[in-house]
């Protein structure tokens, strides 16, 4: 339980430090740059930042939003404050609802402009620094609100859920991951261990109902993001944090 108590406080202290270098980086995940871009023919540094996120998904799944994410970072410092549960289902699908037509504006814009002319990672990102004008400022507190004050009132991480358009990336990468049946990080679940005391479920950062998607033998949810709080919250080591192939539906 030393090493798994110590895995979370590493996996926090990332996440954190992640938010804290927000400033600098929250324009390499800007949606709007990718979309004005398109439309010049530029391919700016977030396409290639989201590109890299869907690569990575096919073996990590959604690793990404779990450890490294600067939204999830503040958003799990939010929860320490707030606590209360966010409730997936539904509201998970907004974010497609959003994601789609932006996908389509890019792919608009591309064909308007003739196609990828130029490669800029620094496109409209002063000095490679985000925040450096007080406009700039003002864009950033925008973003930081819309993904702080809804969690307030819909629960923790509640905008990983609904509003994210880094989260589409990583559901198909780890859908073609797990189609291709590449080895992928994922949370092993053994049914026969568990005893129903829920504490994986009260330490899920994403609210998910973990004692219900124990089969076929993993934790195949799209919004698993492979922290392993539930692994490190289990008494009897039912969960586990993995590297391998995905059990196939049925086998167990």
């Amino acid at each position: 339980m030393r090493y798994q108590a110590k895995r979370q406080r590493v996996r926090i202290g990332v996440l954190l430090a992640s938010f804290a270098l927000f400033p600098v980086t929250i324009f390499y995940f800007s949606p709007y740059l990718i979309a004005w871009g398109a439309f010049q023919g530029v391919v700016a540094g977030s396409a290639i930042t989201f590109g890299l996120q869907l690569t990575s998904a096919v073996f990590l799944r959604r690793a990404c939003c779990g450890w490294v994410c600067p939204a999830g970072g503040f958003q799990e410092l939010g929860a320490q404050a707030v606590g209360k549960h966010c409730k997936p289902g539904k509201r998970d699908l907004l974010k497609w609802v959003i994601w789609v037509p932006w996908v389509a504006s890019i792919v608009a814009g591309l064909i308007v402009a003739g196609g990828i002319a130029c490669v800029d990672p620094l496109f409209h990102i002063d000095g490679g620094i985000s925040v450096s004008s007080p406009g700039a400022m003002a864009v950033y507190l925008i973003i930081v609100a819309l993904f702080f004050v809804p969690n307030l009132f819909l629960g923790r991480r509640a905008m990983c859920h609904c509003v994210c358009w880094m989260a589409p990336f990583m559901i198909i990468g780890e859908k073609l991951g797990a189609a291709m049946r590449v080895p992928q990080l994922h949370v092993t679940a053994d049914s026969a261990k568990c005893i129903s005391c829920g504490l994986c479920e009260q330490v899920c950062p994403m609210s998910l109902p973990v004692s219900e998607l124990l089969e076929p033998g993993a934790i195949t949810h799209p919004e698993c993001i492979q922290c392993a709080a539930c692994c490190d919250a289990c008494r009897k080591g039912a969960l586990k944090l993995k590297f391998g192939q995905l059990p196939k539906a049925g086998s167990r």
